[in-house]
């Protein structure tokens, strides 16, 4: 069984007659979590440590907000650690997400910055998301794993996770901040989609698949299985629907985030992790999507632990047994009807990330 850590998101103001009180601050609050939890006693002086973090999209409002990044950086400076915070680019080329450049842009709009974190902010997967080491996983969907190249220099990794849900895999915990946020694009597409893109009988051979792909993989107007870097830059400049692509939803992409997960693992080691799991603003989607929707649920708090599946498990709990905002999209759209967040649980268990078992403490 493992422990996990929490603090309540909720004030509870024991004065109502006293407004300064900074101690009920979840800023305040985190702080004495990661003291009382010891989650970070693994870190030694010197120690390259990556907070891992999801800066959002253009136009994402519900991210964690950088104080939170702020903190852990300081805790973690108080080690005599050398810290950063980091992300990876997203699947495709040609929107800002798709590249090193455009990551840091859309993360100094949403406020991340050296100097709001306190520590450099470093892209794992490098300019394009090809920088990776492969790694072998014995995973019943996939055998190979490409973990971005930073996660393969670096001593250990703090997964600050803001707990939303997700409309394909049906939970975006720490499981998905490591199996998707810590990966380079060739695995973000092996988890997303059956097979390398296929140009159909649309083809008008206009040449800008050709243009894009980075591999120069496309040669007569057919892709050459061989070059392709599974990049989909190609299926995004297609403006004949010319390009076959099957997307995984599901129990399916789930396994495969957490496969994804296992190579992580294997790269920096299971035991130089530790996790936050922050249950504010719990959205229906990921921060990926372009906008944040009303929340789900009320806030609920921070739950720290240094097992990946233990802590995930009880964000779900807590969720499952939450009264739901009704005017929230998850009301109008029940896609939990076609997602399996708790595959990412029972596979992650399978392959030895964590436990399922868990025992709560809490601290104010």
């Amino acid at each position: 069984m493992q422990d996990v850590f929490f603090t309540n998101a909720r004030a509870k103001v024991l004065d109502p007659n006293l407004w300064y009180q900074p101690h009920l601050s979840l800023v305040a609050k985190l702080e004495r979590l990661i003291d009382n939890s010891n989650i970070f006693d693994f870190i030694s002086a010197n120690d390259i440590v990556a907070v891992k973090t999801h800066f959002g999209d253009v136009g994402t409002t519900k991210t964690l907000r950088s104080v939170f990044i702020r903190k852990i950086v300081e805790k973690l400076k108080e080690r005599k650690a050398r810290v950063f915070v980091t992300e990876t680019t997203g699947l495709g080329l040609i929107r800002k997400r798709c590249t090193a450049l455009g990551r840091l842009l859309i993360a100094e709009e949403n406020g991340y910055t050296s100097q709001t974190v306190g520590a450099p902010i470093i892209i794992a997967d490098g300019f394009l998301g090809f920088d990776f080491v492969e790694v072998k996983v014995d995973g019943k969907h996939l055998k190979k794993v490409y973990v971005a190249k930073a996660f393969d220099e670096i001593d250990a990794v703090v997964c600050a996770t803001h707990f939303k849900l997700h409309m394909k895999a049906g939970m975006g915990g720490s499981i998905k901040n490591v199996g998707v946020g810590c990966v380079a694009k060739p695995s973000k597409f092996d988890l997303h989609c059956e097979d390398y893109p296929k140009i159909n009988e649309n083809c008008n051979k206009c040449g800008k698949c050709v243009e894009i792909c980075p591999a120069n993989a496309i040669v007569d107007f057919k892709i050459d299985e061989s070059k392709c870097l599974k990049c989909i830059g190609c299926v995004e400049v297609c403006e004949e629907n010319a390009i076959d692509l099957h997307w995984f939803d599901g129990k399916e992409i789930s396994e495969r985030i957490v496969e994804c997960a296992k190579g992580v693992y294997k790269v920096v080691g299971k035991e130089n992790f530790a996790f936050l799991n922050f249950m504010v603003d719990v959205t229906p989607h990921c921060d990926c999507h372009p906008y944040s929707d009303t929340p789900i649920i009320s806030d609920v708090g921070i739950f720290a632990s240094k097992d990946i599946v233990a802590v995930d498990k009880a964000c779900l709990d807590v969720l499952t047994k939450a009264n739901l905002i009704q005017d929230c999209l998850l009301y109008e759209n029940k896609f939990w009807e076609w997602t399996d967040p708790f595959a990412q649980i029972e596979y992650g268990e399978e392959l030895g990330l964590g436990e399922s078992e868990y025992r709560i403490e809490e601290f104010d």
